[in-house]
């Protein structure tokens, strides 16, 4: 692949600045009761020059982090037997996020 002279290298991806966007995109969209994920998007792309399909893989396993750390949280509202129940449809959601990021991967690749 060329490049030309007009083209300037990527800059470097630097932990203490993912640390203060993750921070304020976090707080933000926490404040107006959203978990952040699509305020994240923009800056994974721009700032930090993720490609869009490292930027989509990475929002869908942060939102399956997110969703894991929230279920102990949410036990005293939403009893664990009520999600025993419903297992089918949590297990079906969880293989169709697999499915599509390894679609995704293996389309890139």
């Amino acid at each position: 692949m060329e490049t030309s002279a007009n083209t300037s290298p990527a800059p470097a991806r630097s932990a203490p600045a993912a640390f203060v966007a993750g921070a304020l995109i976090g707080a933000y969209g926490g404040l107006i009761g959203l978990g952040g994920a699509g305020f994240g998007l923009p800056p994974l792309i721009g700032l930090f020059r993720f490609s869009a399909l490292e930027t989509a893989i990475f929002n869908e396993a942060m939102s399956l982090v997110d969703v894991a750390t929230a279920l102990p949280f949410r036990a005293a509202t939403v009893p664990f037997a009520a999600i025993g129940d419903n297992w089918p449809i949590v297990l079906n959601l969880l293989a169709v996020i697999l499915l599509v990021s390894a679609v995704k991967v293996w389309r890139r690749g």
